[in-house]
């Protein structure tokens, strides 16, 4: 995988692409974990589009790092998600993991000012802002 980040102000875009692998995957965590302990207040916004899909080996470690960075930023959001990827989003959303898919990057920056809404039991969780 590879991943490129882009700061305005206190937005981080990340861009991933490529193969989802254990030690990619570690380096992500990292990256992350650490902005986010030396910027606590960063918005972050993972952009999915060029990520591929590899199966159960490389997503379960992805999703723990999701669920890890989740419980650091307030709020990240997920963009440009394929099928494959808001499948496994779904099947991990709970309450406590809101993993928040939008369309664009202008819908993502446009809702980080909005109040949170609480996540409904329906199964498609996609938000069209």
């Amino acid at each position: 995988m590879i991943m490129r980040a882009k700061q305005t102000g206190k937005v981080v875009v990340f861009e991933l692409e490529g193969h989802l692998e254990f030690e990619t995957t570690v380096k992500f965590k990292e990256t992350c974990v650490d902005m986010l302990k030396n910027q606590p207040d960063t918005r972050l916004i993972f952009n999915l589009q060029s990520l591929k899909f590899v199966g159960s080996s490389g997503i379960n470690h992805f999703m723990t790092t999701m669920k890890q960075i989740l419980s650091l930023s307030p709020a990240p959001k997920m963009i440009h998600v394929s099928t494959e990827f808001d499948k496994v989003f779904n099947a991990y959303r709970t309450a406590k993991y809101p993993f928040r898919v939008y369309q664009t990057l202008e819908d993502a920056l446009k809702a980080f000012d909005l109040p949170e809404a609480k996540p409904t039991k329906s199964k498609k969780q996609r938000t069209n802002a």
